[in-house]
């Protein structure tokens, strides 16, 4: 009797551990935790690469934000908006006036969580990106 107890116990453990572990993993994507911080790395513009760096941070309602900066073009702190987490998957547009085209990109937290490699439109225009976690200033 001990035994058939002590098993169905330990299925019970089990069952109410993979439960958990799946909840933490959904909540871990949708706050946006693994993208929190400073990425930088480079934008293929038709063959012209363009330094990048993307900040994304939580807002006072803990709601994910972001920003954009060229650096190769010396713009700084333009808006993002529509941000969007699945899992290792994040969406986000660039909602700013002061560009005129209608960037939407899409990228993928590789399995380190150091880089996100992914694709953008612009208007009728495609390219793709790739930027690497920075290391957080001291």
């Amino acid at each position: 009797m001990k035994t058939k107890f002590a098993s169905r116990r330990r299925a019970i453990i089990l069952a109410a551990a993979v439960i958990m572990a799946a909840a933490l993993s959904q909540a871990y994507g949708q706050d946006g935790k693994p993208f929190l911080g400073s990425w930088r790395g480079k934008l293929d513009a038709g063959g012209q690469e363009i330094e990048i760096r993307l900040v994304f941070s939580l807002d006072e309602t803990k709601k994910i934000k972001g920003t954009f900066d060229s650096i190769t073009r010396g713009t700084t702190g333009i808006k993002l908006g529509k941000i969007d987490i699945d899992g290792r998957n994040i969406s986000f547009a660039i909602e700013d006036p002061r560009v005129p085209l209608n960037f939407v990109f899409r990228g993928k937290l590789d399995a380190s969580g150091r880089k996100i490699i992914g694709d953008y439109t612009a208007s009728g225009l495609a390219g793709t990106f790739s930027v690497e976690r920075e290391a957080p200033q001291k």
